[in-house]
């Protein structure tokens, strides 16, 4: 250790300087004081290292003569150079622990107090306590992760560094592996010869010794061949590759330290010296640092092999110092480093053909997927295909087929990749016979077999993102859900295990409002009579909403199931009062599991509120956090508190649910009310946050922001009973409808129909200006505000023949995409013959992810149309349709139903494996309701 105190001895002697000036200034400049005792300037470090030079320059002032300098109660590794200038105004003190004064090596260790150095003149005397602890010069390990088939970088030359080893040129490594049977069984083993690639391991020394040390080093690793999985004994693959062993290297397979091949390849340097373990593997060895080195180098060799591995690991330890003064470690007792190696084998990654990783068949049915290669590789590259742990599926129930050598679909779960192929299809199937007793749908996790593919060459990797979702549908044709006209469904959610719940009201029974439950499988679980059946109603169009929370019951979290109904009424409810014209009817149920079958959905309260004129519910929501409900929808009286507006209002509400006794009663929160001197709809809401949200149409002006053209959208949102609403009026000088609205955490989505296409002209970040041009027909929108109503997305869903009438109706987030339905009069995919009223879906991508569709190299391969596919005519893939905003959207689908008189009323998401869409058909004049059930792919699977 040096260390030099010239700068403090310049600053102390300055100092030292002006007070001597300053008292002379004093004394009237007299000179003939006496000589100031002598005075030793500077701090010692007080620490030092084993074989490590300690040294020190003090410096002094004072005295009369020429100063003599000793030590007193020193170490015997310590001492004051012998120096013969004897005018030098200084010493310096040097030493090297467990080296100089006797090399006692440990026994220099520790810290010795009140060391001494004396100074004097003859005459008078100064002294300088200190103290030195002396501690072990620890070595360390550093290393980067390595992967096969890349060489580390060579690190930069320094004074203080190992010259780097080669690390541009490849070694060479022969071993044996173990082949399998298909059931696991080791029927073989076969030599390889593989190439390395050099990697480096730092050894670092914290402090340069004036000695050399070696050190010795070793790889180990827990693999343990004899350590199988549960109920398989030695020689099998889950032993070698079974959990225990999956993630740990094999020394002389996956790593070595210098390769069987490799010394004719690979110079190695004069500091290393490489050893054979008990295996006859180059595994261990020495590495040397010279005098003054802190850095030196293990080069270790990676093999580049062809079988898919997870990344491995296993550990490189210095076992002990054989030669110098250094220590293993603060403690000297070992240092260990965990290497990792990652694979570099192509890896594949499993797709649905509109490159989505999530789908859906129908039981008796399959779908035509696709696998994706990537990365560098040489030949024939394989993959097994099997469910994973995450799967709900099992095995037996379903098939997978590849393309055989002869061009035939096959029952093979292992797909082949010909060099050149990087794309190839294969076939998911449900057989017949396929069963579920469960309520939810079953779902396929399908990924590359990794349990098969261990230890077995020329297969690929698992990629990150590599499973593809595939859901089973039990529920084979149209859900139906009226007999005649009696039933009149209006909305519908999904619920817990996958139940459909479906709201409307009974034509045949005074309009009375019903819930019915049904299974995935389309069994009706419960009806729930909502309304009294004394009471006549007219049409009280019932509005859905359902929620899964938890809660605390008994100090224990459980999981808490409630729907919400409301409805408009005019007549008299028992127990319910009224405030005047049409009032707003809201009931809650929970799932109550003490019931008997088929009841389990109770009520928990019921409340009538409204104002002196009609006030009609458009939606119902719930927040699933605090449980409160909320309810949107329109009137032409003025709630408590609120200013009317004029004509037809919107209005907002919060009811909570508060204790009364033993009860659960509501209570509303608040209500907030605001409108343009015109009429006001409400179309949708959201209670995902604190602050509902409340989406409508206008053709009027509400609050500060003004009328945009003949009819705009809105929102709002509110969570309090007072204070200023911020109101946003969006759309163009235009006719905008909107009929839908959609909260998510990056946008306020609106969803309606007009007739212009529209773009963004970016004005700033917090002023951009929604341009529409006008067009054939109508056009259907999607546009995205921020919360604080700068517009950032705009879509246009037309047809394609532009002369169409589109109709849209129901907005809904799907595996973060966007699924708009309704209707059209025109071709809204490719070909279809419009001219009447046909139900239409579509899915856009709000974010503008890059559609890589699907481009085959094999060129049998078939077209992206599957002719055995289940789908009706008319629906498929249309043409994306040109876009413009603040980052640009990708329409990923169009379907069209060819049934005249039909529409998609209501869509709605199940676990982002289905799409559920409320069909309505007229047959005869009559009204037919029935359910439909999509595939995130657009592909009717009922």
């Amino acid at each position: 250790m040096r260390a030099d105190s010239l700068p403090r001895i310049a600053f102390t002697l300055g100092r030292y300087g002006l007070l001597l000036a300053a008292t002379l200034i004093a004394t009237g400049c007299k000179t003939d004081t006496g000589p100031d005792d002598p005075t030793i300037l500077g701090d010692p470090p007080t620490e030092a290292y084993l074989g490590v030079e300690y040294y020190y320059n003090f410096g002094a002032f004072g005295g009369e003569r020429i100063l003599d300098f000793s030590l007193t109660n020193a170490p015997s590794w310590l001492a004051l150079e012998d120096t013969s200038n004897k005018a030098r105004p200084g010493i310096i003190m040097r030493g090297v622990p467990g080296l100089s004064g006797g090399a006692r090596g440990d026994a220099d260790l520790g810290k010795q107090e009140n060391i001494n150095l004396l100074t004097t003149d003859g005459e008078r005397a100064g002294m300088q306590p200190f103290d030195i602890e002396v501690k072990r010069n620890p070595l360390s390990l550093e290393a980067d992760t390595f992967t096969e088939g890349e060489a580390s970088e060579a690190p930069e030359e320094a004074d203080n560094r190992c010259q780097a080893p080669d690390l541009e040129s490849t070694g060479s490594h022969s071993y044996e592996i173990n082949l399998f049977d298909e059931a696991g069984d080791v029927i073989a083993t076969a030599p390889r010869t593989g190439e390395t690639t050099p990697v480096l391991v730092k050894v670092l020394l914290e402090q340069p010794s004036v000695t050399r040390v070696a050190v010795a080093f070793e790889l180990t690793s827990e693999f343990d061949p004899e350590d199988c999985d549960q109920d398989f004994i030695p020689d099998h693959q889950r032993c070698e590759e079974g959990d225990a062993n999956r993630d740990e290297a094999i020394i002389g397979r996956d790593i070595v330290a210098l390769g069987s091949n490799s010394a004719g390849r690979l110079p190695i340097p004069d500091y290393l010296r490489y050893e054979r373990d008990d295996n006859n593997v180059y595994s261990r060895g020495v590495v040397t640092l010279e005098p003054g080195i802190t850095e030196c180098y293990i080069r270790l060799e990676v093999v580049d092999d062809t079988v898919p591995e997870p990344s491995e690991s296993l550990r490189l330890t210095l076992t002990e110092i054989r030669s110098g003064l250094a220590a293993l470690g603060p403690s000297d007792t070992e240092v260990r480093t965990t290497l990792v190696i990652d694979d570099n084998e192509p890896v594949v990654r499993l797709e649905t053909l509109g490159g989505q990783q999530r789908d859906a068949i129908s039981v008796g049915t399959e779908r035509e997927f696709v696998a994706v290669l990537t990365g560098e590789r040489e030949g024939t590259i394989r993959a097994r295909l099997a469910e994973n742990e995450d799967s709900v599926a099992k095995a037996g129930d379903y098939v997978i087929s590849t393309r055989n050598e002869e061009d035939l679909w096959v029952e093979d779960p292992t797909l082949t990749f010909p060099a050149g192929v990087d794309r190839v299809r294969f076939r998911v199937s449900v057989p017949d016979d396929y069963t579920n007793p469960g309520l939810n749908d079953r779902f396929l996790q399908l990924a590359p077999d990794q349990q098969y593919q261990a230890g077995r060459e020329n297969f690929a990797g698992s990629a990150d993102d590599a499973e593809l979702r595939v859901n089973i549908n039990e529920l084979l044709t149209p859900l139906a859900l009226n007999d005649g006209n009696a039933f009149v469904p209006t909305d519908l959610t999904v619920g817990h295990d996958g139940r459909l719940f479906v709201a409307g009201y009974d034509s045949a029974a005074d309009d009375r409002v019903l819930v019915r439950i049904y299974d995935q499988k389309g069994s009706l679980l419960q009806e729930v009579a909502v309304s009294d059946a004394t009471v006549v109603l007219d049409q009280p169009d019932p509005v859905i909403a359902f929620a899964q929370r938890t809660v605390t019951r008994d100090n224990t979290r459980i999981d808490r199931f409630e729907f919400a109904v409301s409805y408009q009424a005019v007549n008299d409810i028992p127990g319910q009062t009224s405030s005047g014209g049409r009032d707003a009817v809201t009931t809650l149920f929970w799932f109550d599991s003490a019931q008997p079958a088929g009841s389990e959905y109770v009520e928990l309260w019921t409340l009538r509120a409204g104002t002196g004129g009609h006030d009609d519910p458009r939606w119902i929501g719930i927040n699933d956090s605090n449980g409160a409900v909320f309810v949107a929808g329109e009137t032409t009286g003025r709630w408590a508190g609120q200013t009317r507006g004029g004509g037809q209002d919107s209005f907002l509400q919060r009811i909570d649910t508060v204790t009364d006794g033993d009860a659960r009663v509501p209570d509303i929160a608040w209500t907030r009310q605001t409108g343009s001197s015109a009429d006001d709809s409400v179309v949708a809401g959201s209670a995902a946050t604190a602050s509902a949200y409340l989406f409508g149409t206008t053709t009027g002006a509400i609050g500060e922001s003004g009328g945009q053209g003949m009819s705009d959208g809105f929102f709002y949102s509110a969570s309090t009973a007072e204070g200023a609403l911020d109101i946003y009026q969006v759309g163009t000088d235009g006719d905008e409808v909107v009929t839908d609205g959609l909260y998510t955490p990056s946008n306020l989505w609106l969803l309606g129909n007009s007739d212009r296409t529209y773009t963004i002209d970016e004005q700033d970040e917090a002023n951009n200006i929604l341009v529409g041009e006008p067009l054939n027909g109508t056009n259907g929108f999607i546009l995205g505000y921020s919360p604080a109503g700068s517009v950032n997305r705009a879509f246009s869903f037309g047809s394609e023949d532009r002369t169409g009438m589109e109709t849209f109706r129901s907005l809904l987030l799907f595996d973060g995409d966007l699924i708009a339905a309704g209707s059209t009069t025109g071709a809204f995919v490719d070909d279809a013959p419009g001219g009447t009223t046909q139900a239409i879906l579509g899915r856009m991508d709000p974010d503008g992810k890059p559609e890589e569709g699907d481009s085959d190299d094999d060129p049998d391969a078939e077209t992206e149309t599957d002719p055995d596919a289940e789908t009706d005519p008319g629906e498929g893939d249309g043409e994306a349709e040109e876009s413009t905003d603040t980052a640009v959207a990708t329409e990923l689908w169009r379907a069209q139903y060819l049934v005249d008189d039909a529409e998609y009323r209501v869509i709605a998401n199940y676990r982002d494996d289905e799409i559920v869409a409320l069909f309505r058909q007229t047959v005869g004049g009559n009204a037919q309701w029935s359910v439909f059930l999509f595939s995130g792919e657009g592909v009717k699977l009922n």
